[in-house]
């Protein structure tokens, strides 16, 4: 009996957990180059299997980890020129973090009063020489499909992609932000850099409220279970007359 217990609330502790990651997807679904996330359950059994043969008697699910999916989402056309995509699935534009470099694949860039072009948390988008900049006085920036960065036709800089052969070594740093594990250096590359497009975010709305309905159709028959569980336990455990 208290093996149902212990397996109907790790239900619930997993039901819960995916909700929040659902939830959280849905709410950023709306950010440029966001990737939507996931959460990976394996069983107590498979845990107690890696050092002794499983034996069945304690049952139940928990989260073993958290990944995100980084299949690329749908170009739209802005025409803002300090709007930018990256044709390349597995490339990220860097901009210089408060500990380091940071990827995202976020191209809703801005300029700032200095012509620094900077993302929409303020960290400059970074070239080959450093920080992409223009002068103040700019009128017309254009960024061809090899990344050159030009001020009123004149060469500025030149943005170069970041590559990472493994992806899923990348950290979540932020809605849209990732960072590399130590040692772990990307490649430079020659990615197409299109200029008046953003790149959406890859959550797909349909699938993200279906997983909601089922997420909360398993919460409550986890929880439903818990309730009979303990219920019975409670009767069993009443002095007899």
């Amino acid at each position: 009996m208290i093996r149902g217990l212990y397996a109907a609330a790790s239900g619930l502790q997993v039901a819960s957990e995916e909700q929040e990651v659902t939830a959280y997807n849905l709410a950023k679904m709306s950010a440029p180059g966001y990737r939507q996330r996931g959460v990976v359950f394996e069983t107590f059994d498979r845990v107690l299997g890696r050092v002794a043969e499983p034996t069945g008697d304690i049952l139940g699910a928990r989260a073993a980890g958290a990944f995100n999916d980084f299949r690329p989402g749908p170009l739209q056309l802005t025409d803002n020129p300090f709007d930018l995509a990256l044709s390349e699935t597995d490339q990220f534009f860097t901009v210089r973090g408060p500990n380091g470099p940071l990827y995202t694949r976020n191209g809703q860039f801005r300029i700032t009063a200095e012509g620094r072009v900077v993302s929409p948390g303020g960290y400059p988008l970074l070239g080959e020489e450093g920080p992409v900049e223009v002068p103040p006085e700019t009128r017309r920036v254009d960024v061809g499909v090899d990344g050159t960065v030009s001020a009123d036709g004149q060469p500025v800089g030149r943005i170069r992609p970041a590559r990472f052969a493994d992806l899923r070594q990348l950290t979540a740093a932020g809605p849209t932000l990732y960072t590399a594990p130590p040692g772990v250096r990307p490649q430079e590359t020659d990615g197409r850099v299109l200029q008046g497009y953003l790149e959406r975010s890859n959550v797909e709305p349909a699938d993200a409220m279906v997983r909601m309905i089922f997420g909360a159709r398993f919460y409550d028959a986890a929880q439903r279970s818990l309730r009979t569980i303990s219920e019975s336990i409670q009767l069993d455990t009443r002095p007899q007359t």
